[in-house]
């Protein structure tokens, strides 16, 4: 099996899952070989991992792309991670594992009862990936409603996001109910998201350190 990762990814941002990308930590990696991967972690969340235990390291580079590996827990000393018996993970299901965690707030727009009228709800964005948006609001959503919101991308850039409720999703608070959407951006629309998702990953590594 094995890895063909260029060593330039050395030195990048990652983030550290199980298997059914329950997110752990993040990271930075350190060395990369065709059967090992050793990363540099600042928390200890690690720690707990039990030797052979398989988990997912998304590897984030904004000039390189994303990657992703599955491999082994061997061993842990020192703030250093070593994962053996690495393979890399299917295209298809890389672009599922890149989910971001964020707290950020954004007014969304959708057809209220009125036919042609436009109704505005405020709504807590927790996390998202490249298919979908979890999100909280004190607004009641019906599934299939359809809405859309704008991030704020920081410089004056913003990014429109337009997505369909599917269900009802954890994480009822104080701030509202939750909700799990499907993004529903047109075709073209993947980089865009996906250096948002890279930015945002970023930003959350440099903060836990």
């Amino acid at each position: 099996m094995g890895i063909d990762i260029p060593k330039e990814y050395e030195g990048s941002v990652c983030e550290i899952k199980t298997t059914d990308n329950t997110f752990i930590t993040t990271a930075r990696i350190a060395e990369l070989s065709s059967d090992k991967v050793r990363v540099s972690v600042k928390n200890r969340a690690v720690k707990s991992l039990a030797f052979g235990a398989r988990i997912k390291i998304n590897i984030i580079n904004s000039k390189l792309g994303f990657r992703a590996v599955e491999g082994s827990v061997f061993t842990y000393s020192f703030g250093e991670l070593t994962v053996t018996d690495v393979y890399s993970i299917a295209e298809s299901e890389r672009r599922k594992s890149l989910r971001v965690y964020m707290n950020a707030a954004a007014r969304a727009v959708f057809d209220s009862e009125i036919p042609g009228k436009k109704s505005h709800a405020e709504i807590i964005v927790k996390d998202m990936s490249m298919n979908g948006v979890r999100f909280l609001s004190r607004q009641h959503f019906d599934m299939g409603t359809s809405l859309m919101f704008t991030l704020d991308l920081g410089r004056r850039k913003y990014m429109e996001i337009i997505c369909t409720v599917i269900r009802r999703g954890p994480g009822t608070s104080a701030e509202g109910m939750g909700y799990i959407a499907r993004l529903d951006n047109p075709a073209g629309r993947e980089d865009e998201i996906c250096s948002f998702l890279l930015q945002k990953q970023g930003e959350l590594y440099n903060m836990s350190r």
